[in-house]
This record gives structure tokens, sequence and C-alpha cells, in this order.
């Protein structure tokens, strides 16, 4: 053990380079653990921080909120229907509402100096915790989103559940204002 962890300290006091892992082995954290959460990435690549910063600006499969290039995007989805009444009406008490959240992230393929490594699985850590907010928060809202489904008429069951919707929305604006995008906590690359 003891010949591995030399080895290891003298390989990265010379600057080799590491390869990093097609497919992020993040250990578990708070966003893999959120149940319906499908998460995609679009690689970038680079030998130093300058050079995957520019790769991620640069990236046509960067994630855009609105007209706005976000290196991470969140978007969830509450889907509800209702079953019939047995007349040709609809019953709100039996309504049934899905959740489901597709997280979008950078990820680094080839390899990079330990140094940048180090850095870049930071800030993939504190993207990932912003990313899960998002996602914690909305699901968290379920119960409310079954509550308005059920409480209404067959009528207004989607303008009910729209305006729980549009809480959450405004929810993730005010997150995102306070966090600035998650830069304040460590989301920020370089």
């Amino acid at each position: 053990m003891f010949k591995k962890v030399v080895a290891l300290a003298l390989l990265c006091s010379v600057g080799v380079l590491f390869p990093v892992r097609a497919e992020p082995d993040v250990p578990a954290d708070q966003l893999s653990r959120i149940p319906d959460v499908y998460i995609s990435y679009y690689d970038v690549s680079g030998d130093s921080e300058t050079a995957i910063r520019k790769s991620i600006d640069r990236s046509p499969s960067r994630p855009r909120d609105g007209n706005r290039a976000v290196d991470a995007l969140t978007t969830w989805n509450f889907s509800w229907r209702t079953w019939s009444d047995g007349n040709g009406g609809c019953d709100p008490s039996l309504v049934e509402v899905l959740f489901t959240a597709n997280v979008e992230l950078p990820r680094l393929v080839g390899s990079v100096p330990p140094a940048i490594a180090l850095s870049w699985n930071r800030y993939i850590a504190n993207l990932r915790t912003h990313e899960a907010g998002h996602v914690t928060y909305a699901l968290s809202r379920k119960a409310d989103v079954l509550a308005a489904a059920m409480t209404s008429h067959c009528e207004t069951i989607n303008a009910a559940v729209n305006r729980v919707l549009e809480q959450i929305r405004e929810h993730d604006r005010l997150y995102d204002r306070e966090t600035s995008h998650g830069i304040k906590q460590g989301a920020v690359f370089p």
C-alpha cells in the first residue's frame, strides 16, 4: 500500500495526466438519490481550465435557459390525469400526479492534470448540488399539485394545477437569483 501511495505522489508531482472517466464516477449525492431524475451530459474537453471553459462556452449542446446559455439546466415536469366518474365526466378525487426531472450537465472527457481534475470535480459536485436544489423543491410540491387537482372541478383542474406550477417556477427564479445561478454555492469553473 505504501508503494502505491508513494508512486501516486510521484506521478502527481511530475505532472502526469490522469484520464477523467467518460461517465462520471460520482459518489452518491443528493441529486443521484432523487427518484425520477434523468441526467444527460454534453461533452467538453481541454488540457487547462481556460481551454475547458472555452469548450463549455462554445459547446453547441450547452443548455439554454431562455436566451441565456448556462452550464447546467434542470427542467421538471408534472403530469396529471383523472379517471372517469362512470357518467361520462371525470372524478378529481381519483387524480394521479407524476413527476420527472431532467438535468443537463457538462462532462469532461480526455485527460487533465490532477490539479485541474480536482478543480473540475469540485465544480461538478457544487453544480450537482445547485441543480438538486431545483429538483428537490419542485418534488416537495408534488402534494400541493395533487391537492390542487383533487379539490378542483374537472373544468378547472388545469388552471388550479398551473397556479401551483407557477409558484414553483417563481421559486426557481428566486433560488437562481439568491445563489447567482449556483455561483454562491461554488458552481463556477474556473
